[in-house]
This record gives structure tokens, sequence and C-alpha cells, in this order.
């Protein structure tokens, strides 16, 4: 006699995938109207701010209205609250005050990409590329978009920066090739630290400007040479590099282009330099797994639960982009196929994970 499991299935997976779309825009609201930076500035009296005195920070009619969004603030652990009085919680302290220095108020903004990518999300994975109108929506919003990764960024390379050294691999002196270098935060965290270095910073026409104009407000437009083009065509004034950067840009390409980009950046490297990838991996395939549950299948889900930022993030290339996102073993298999291999990993910075590539070639002393 067979029996049926009468537990109720509960239906909460589907409501946190929909509540994550008020989720965001409870967000998004919160920082169009100055919500953040409001409880900034009286941060420093530690009480808070109860309703009616946050609705006239912010210039908002109703209080009532105002708690809600606060409430759900609270909620979501962007906001703390301790009776009537709301507080920044420490992540929105951090990341969502527009004036700190790791401020990640824009990227809120630019993140998901173009608007219209996701209502025909659909239609892009059925036809396997974006439509030519979320791509041309895509261009237009990049230099904003590159411009919102500047705080995250800078402490990244600022960290790496540190960890090149203690591997040896930093030179006092270094050449650096940056293929895309957007906002310039890797160029000139880069050159802060080895001020005497030269950079070769290489992206699309209507992103370089906005590297060149970092560069010269950190006072170190001189050690950088611009270079606009695509990266796999483009003419370089340099036939080698101590370091290459590829911060963020192997994910938007498909497959064979970052195929290529990497083994022109091992290139470049030769045998003494290092190639310096950061991206946000999505998980190998089952077959090309190295941890110990590579033979247990029923690992799948619990390997796609925890790589749920990176799996995301991918599906955001995947909208507007050509790329799909990439994986690990894509980059060792790359790597060996350049003639190079996946030396290190780390993370200086929770949710950004660095990849060091370097030759099998001995680097030649004399």
């Amino acid at each position: 006699m067979s029996t049926v499991d009468s537990t109720p299935v509960s239906p909460a997976p589907v409501w946190d995938v929909i509540n994550g779309f008020t989720s965001y825009w409870a967000l998004s609201a919160a920082l169009d109207l100055g919500l953040f930076d409001a409880l900034a500035k009286d941060a420093e009296s530690g009480s808070g701010l109860d309703a009616a005195e946050l609705a006239a920070a912010i210039g908002a009619a109703e209080p009532g209205k105002v708690t809600v969004l606060a409430e759900t603030l609270v909620a979501l652990g962007l906001l703390a609250a301790e009776e009537d009085r709301f507080r920044l919680a420490p992540a929105a302290e951090r990341y969502l005050v527009s004036t700190a220095p790791a401020s990640m108020a824009a990227l809120v903004r630019y993140s998901p990409g173009p608007p219209e990518a996701w209502p025909r999300l659909a239609d892009t994975v059925r036809t396997g590329a974006p439509e030519p109108a979320v791509t041309a929506e895509l261009a237009e919003l990049y230099p904003a978009l590159v411009r919102a990764t500047g705080p995250t960024q800078t402490g990244v390379a600022t960290a790496v920066a540190t960890e090149l050294e203690r591997r040896g691999l930093w030179p006092e002196e270094p050449t650096i090739v940056d293929f895309g270098c957007g906002s310039g935060a890797w160029l000139t965290a880069l050159l802060r630290t080895r001020p005497n270095g030269t950079v070769i910073a290489v992206d699309r026409p209507n992103v370089l400007p906005i590297a060149e104009q970092a560069a010269t407000d950190a006072g170190l437009r001189e050690q950088v040479i611009a270079v606009a083009g695509d990266y796999l065509e483009v003419a370089l004034p340099v036939a080698s590099a101590d370091v290459v950067v590829l911060a963020h840009v192997l994910r938007a390409e498909p497959a064979e282009r970052a195929r290529r980009l990497l083994a022109r950046a091992v290139e470049l490297a030769g045998a003494g330099g290092v190639v310096v990838v950061v991206d946000y991996t999505r998980p190998d395939p089952a077959h090309a797994r190295q941890d110990d549950s590579a033979e247990d299948g029923e690992d799948r889900g619990a390997t796609c639960i925890a790589a749920r930022h990176e799996l995301l993030l991918s599906l955001t290339m995947l909208a507007s982009t050509a790329g799909l996102g990439v994986t690990v073993a894509d980059l060792r298999a790359w790597a060996e196929e350049a003639g190079a291999e996946l030396v290190d990993s780390f993370e200086p910075v929770p949710r950004q994970h660095i990849r060091l590539i370097r030759s099998r070639t001995p680097e030649v002393t004399s």
C-alpha cells in the first residue's frame, strides 16, 4: 500500500523571487530619496531618526509611507531600528552612502544593465542573442556603468597590488596592460603603489576618456598610454608586460573571444609576468569539478545555491551581452591551451575573486 506525503510544499521560493523585484525597487527608491545620505548626516549622534524626522530630511509628505519603506529596508538588512527610530546598518553605511569611499550607490542603478533586457530575456534565451535594441542601450549605458564600478574596484585593485608584491610579482617599475580599463580604478590604484610604472589602458572609444580623466585626477596621466579599440585586434605599444589585467572582461565575451583574449594576455605576460583575472565565475560543469564531490551528482544543487551571486551576474551578462559568464574550468583549459596555468586564487574583498595565471615556460635570467 503506497503512502502519499501530505506535507504541504511551501511557496516560499516563488515568493522570494517575486519579492526580489520589490526589494530592488525599495533600495532604488531609498537612493532616489537620499534616505541613506540623510541617515548618514545623523550618524554621529547615534540616535537615528524617527519617521517624521526622516520624512522631513528627504522631503516626503507622509511619515506613514516613509515608515513602510524604512521598515522594509530593516527587513532587508540595510537599516537598523530601535523602537521608532531608524539608523544605518553597517552594510548601508559602507556601501550605500553616496560619499562613502566604497559606495555602491551608483552601481545599484546600473549593474542590472539595460532595463529593457529583462522583459526580453525569454526571447534572448530562445534566439541565443539579445535584440539589437538591448545591445545598443547597453552601449549607451556603459560609460555610466563603468564609473559606478570605480569605488569597489579601487579597493580590489589596491589589495591585489599588495598580494602581487607579497608573491614577488610586482616590480618597482612595472609595465601593465589593462584590457577593459573602464573607470580607471585598476590603473590608478596600481600606479599609486608603483608611481614609476606604465599602464597601457585599452577600452572602447566612448569609455576610454573616463579612465584618462581618472588618471589625470590622480596626477598619473603621464604614466598612462590610452589605446582605443578591440581587445583582440588593437595594436599595443609594448610587446610584453609584467602584469596583464582582465577585470570583469571575460564574462561579457563569447567563449571563443574570451579564449583568444586570455591567450593574448598570456602571450603578453610571457615567462616572467602574470595575468590577473577578476571575475564572478559560474560553477564548473559537473564533469570538470576538481573537489571531493565531483562525482556526487546530488551535490550539484548545493553548488548552485552556493554560487547564487555568481549565477545571477552571469544571467545579467546573458541578458544584454554575447557572454555567459566564465567558469574556473574555462580558465584552466584556456590557460593550458596557451601554455600557462592557473597558479593561485584568492578573495581580497568579499565576492571579488582573483585568479593568477602564469606561463609554464621558465623565465630566463641572465
